[in-house]
């Protein structure tokens, strides 16, 4: 994580760096992350600062699974079959996300150990799809596990 986040840094400060990583990677980056970090960098950053704040294996897997799953579901069903747009959102993307992240919380409470009740992770998917779809300045890669999983993890505190 440390070298990523250092060489993404670099990236932005170093034309001598800028410059190679751009065409090995600059078809992958969208408009905004030419000039600012990547959202692989805001990934491992919120995995991280997740793996930390939230000790229980189970929402952690669900926190970082609504992002890395339900949004890169909810961007691809978005951009082939979006059209309803809501807050510059499809509608559709937000559906495919919402039903991506209650999958994902039914397979974490059915796994052994993880000690996930599917109502937790089914009220964490619900605010993971939200937070996606909301037009917030925040990079949704660091919102979404951190609000879902705050959610999850206050909720599992009056379950208990």
């Amino acid at each position: 994580m440390i070298i990523y986040i250092t060489i993404d840094y670099i990236r932005l400060h170093s034309k001598a760096v800028r410059k190679p990583f751009l065409i090995l990677f600059g078809q992958m980056l969208r408009r905004r992350e030419f000039n600012s970090f990547t959202g692989g960098t805001y990934l491992l950053l919120a995995s991280f600062i997740s793996m930390i704040i939230f000790p229980e294996p189970g929402i952690f897997i669900c926190a970082t699974s609504f992002l890395v799953i339900g949004d890169t579901v909810a961007a691809l069903v978005g951009l082939k079959f979006g059209r309803q747009k809501v807050f510059r959102k499809s509608v559709e993307g937000t559906v495919a996300c919402l039903i991506s992240c209650l999958l994902i919380a039914f397979v974490v409470s059915k796994l052994p150990q993880k000690s996930l009740v599917l109502g937790v992770g089914i009220i964490g998917a619900f605010a993971a799809t939200i937070v996606e779809a909301l037009p917030i300045e925040v990079n949704d890669n660091v919102v979404i596990p951190i609000v879902s999983g705050a959610i999850m993890q206050v909720l599992k505190l009056f379950i208990s």
